[in-house]
């Protein structure tokens, strides 16, 4: 038997020193081992260790080329499990499928645009309510918090047809947090259930009754809702009223955890994605000013409809390059069932093979001063030039996230509404902290809200939702 052939790998003591640099940060280490080893670098570790793939092609291999005959997804993160339960994030194989496919009718693209005016009208309230006093009063905005809780209320309207109630958005806020900044050592452990408890009682006391008021509220509208004779017309009406081939409609658990999938899930990138660009905004007025002169002559003071969205097409670049260099899931990992070649070398069973979006989304060969807050990357032309995998913010495959359109469309949204009426600049003392642990997210970002211009439209007089 010949021995195996694997891609170059940095030595334990390499590996160590450069963890020790990363902080709350790691993506910056998995750069350094991209330019320093390749496309492919081998990281030692239990069962294999993880490759780390940094090559369009390779990733296409892993995620669609072999990805049912030797790369299934069987992660579930199990602190987001506490909260999301069976849902289309978690599951995988057939179970997967079903729920991908009775899901599906509510984000097809006609009804997603059909949408707009609710979600102009959802993201119009939060701005009269949460950031108007805040303009009138000078008190600055933590954006993270007010992203999430933005985009959950658009998504409360959009899936259930209700305003959620100020406790609920605050424990999804929570929850959010836990289950997306760096894991504790504790943390990644496999305590069993009981000590987990206890700790996070004594160390995290906010975890277990956030966790406690989402699943408590997701029952009851589940509940209350799959008692009615008729579905009001919105997502989670049409999964109760979805069948599967065999004429089946899902279970009651399974409402429940699509539920939460959708309003929980759904936040988490587009609120995460919003608040970086804020902050980028800040940081290169000309690119600011150029979105703002967008939204003025396309829109001419009133809210957006469907149609104005296809129009904004530099507001969509401006997003797009925002999770470029600021993408919210650190990449895509899946475990080799058996054994395989993937560039040259050996991939034995037992692999995890991973792909990080933020290593591509800055590959030298795709992106010019790939470190350059530059939206022009995404005009038609350069966009229909890259190859695919060179970018990929909400992950690719069988797996790409069902909720992109959606996401766009709030994105889009919200940047109109919020560049018509607001300009958002950095607090004075107030360092933001980039944060990574199951997903990359802006941490201690303080910002001021000043009038976009000296006399700010009244957009509340020309809604059009």
């Amino acid at each position: 038997m010949r021995p195996l052939k694997r891609p170059p790998a940095p030595s334990s003591l390499s590996m160590f020193w450069n963890a020790l640099g990363t902080g709350d940060n790691a993506y910056p280490m998995l750069f350094r081992l991209f330019q320093k080893y390749g496309d492919i670098v081998w990281l030692r570790g239990p069962g294999g260790g993880m490759y780390l793939v940094s090559n369009p092609a390779f990733i296409k291999h892993f995620l669609v080329d072999n990805a049912a005959s030797n790369y299934p997804k069987n992660y579930m993160a199990p602190q987001r499990g506490i909260v999301l339960g069976a849902s289309l994030s978690t599951t995988e194989g057939a179970e997967w499928l079903r729920h991908r496919r009775m899901a599906q009718p509510g984000f097809q693209r006609d009804r997603l645009l059909a949408s707009v005016p609710k979600i102009v009208k959802s993201i119009r309230g939060q701005l009269e309510e949460r950031w108007e006093p805040k303009l009138r009063s000078g008190e600055p905005l933590e954006v993270f918090p007010a992203m999430s809780r933005l985009v959950v209320s658009t998504l409360g309207q959009l899936a259930c047809s209700e305003e959620f109630p100020d406790d609920v958005c605050e424990a999804v806020f929570q929850f959010m947090v836990y289950a997306v900044r760096p894991r504790t050592r504790v943390e990644r452990s496999q305590l069993p259930r009981k000590l987990m408890n206890l700790y996070y009682q004594r160390f995290q006391p906010q975890v277990l009754p956030a966790a406690r008021r989402i699943d408590t509220f997701a029952w009851e509208v589940v509940r209350r809702r799959m008692a009615l004779a008729e579905q009001p017309d919105d997502m989670l009406g049409l999964m109760i009223n979805a069948r599967d081939e065999k004429g089946e409609p899902m279970k009651e658990q399974e409402v429940r955890d699509e539920f939460v999938e959708l309003f929980f899930g759904g936040q988490v990138s587009t609120g995460i994605a919003l608040s970086f660009m804020w902050h980028l905004l800040a940081l290169h007025p000309e690119v600011r000013e150029r979105l703002v002169d967008e939204v003025d002559r396309t829109l001419n003071g009133r809210e957006p409809t469907a149609e104005d969205l296809k129009q904004l097409r530099y507001v969509s670049q401006v997003f797009e390059e925002t999770l470029r260099l600021h993408p919210p899931a650190p990449g895509i990992s899946r475990p080799a069932i058996k054994d395989d070649t993937l560039g040259g070398y050996d991939v034995p069973a037992g692999t995890m093979v991973s792909a990080s979006s933020y290593v591509m989304h800055r590959h030298p060969e795709f992106w010019t001063d790939p470190e350059r807050f530059d939206p022009e990357r995404f005009s038609a032309e350069k966009a229909q030039a890259r190859p695919r995998f060179a970018y990929m913010p909400f992950g690719g495959g069988q797996r790409v996230c069902i909720g992109a359109m959606l996401a766009s469309l709030i994105a889009t949204s919200a940047s109109a509404l919020v560049a018509q009426r607001y300009r958002l600049e950095h607090v004075p003392g107030k360092k933001m902290r980039l944060m990574t642990g199951t997903t990359h997210f802006p941490a201690n970002l303080w910002m001021k809200l000043l009038p976009a211009r000296a006399t700010a439209p009244d957009t509340s007089l020309r809604s059009v939702g």
